[in-house]
């Protein structure tokens, strides 16, 4: 499936649907944000965020609505595994920018944690090594 066709296919709850194009509401972008700290060098945290996620039905896919907090002082990519085992990652955004990682379906009913990760770029205040990152996340349902 093509991003172009993967985002009009989303629906979230507190949220609005224009045009086949998902607009977060203020109260979506409220979730505080999970905050990492690295301990290596490089671009590449050796830390991952861990982002308990619900699943209301296994008939359900999901994806992972990501947003760089306000706080972000240079880009970061953020990835995370799917249901299916692959690796998913956003592009480079910048603060107050969000993309989605589809997680896929079947899940069963409840909680399931998941492992976020997040890799930098240079520029900004990043100077060749990510210290740390934060990142929003709300989950979207994905119709089938």
């Amino acid at each position: 499936m093509s991003l172009h066709s993967f985002s009009r296919r989303l629906v979230t709850v507190g949220s609005i649907a224009v045009s086949g194009f998902v607009v977060a509401t203020t109260a979506a972008q409220a979730n505080p944000p999970i905050i990492v700290n690295c301990n290596g060098g490089g671009q590449i945290c050796d830390q991952m965020a861990r982002y308990n996620f619900t699943s209301e039905s296994p008939n359900f896919d999901y994806a992972l609505q990501v947003t760089a907090p306000a706080t972000h002082c240079s880009e970061v990519k953020y990835f995370t595994t799917n249901r299916q085992g692959q690796r998913v990652e956003t592009e480079f955004l910048g603060p107050n920018r969000s993309a989605f990682l589809p997680i896929g379906g079947n899940w069963q009913q409840g909680n399931h944690p998941i492992q976020i990760g997040a890799i930098g770029r240079q520029g900004g205040c990043n100077a060749g090594t990510l210290g740390s990152w934060g990142v929003q996340v709300r989950p979207v349902i994905v119709p089938r």
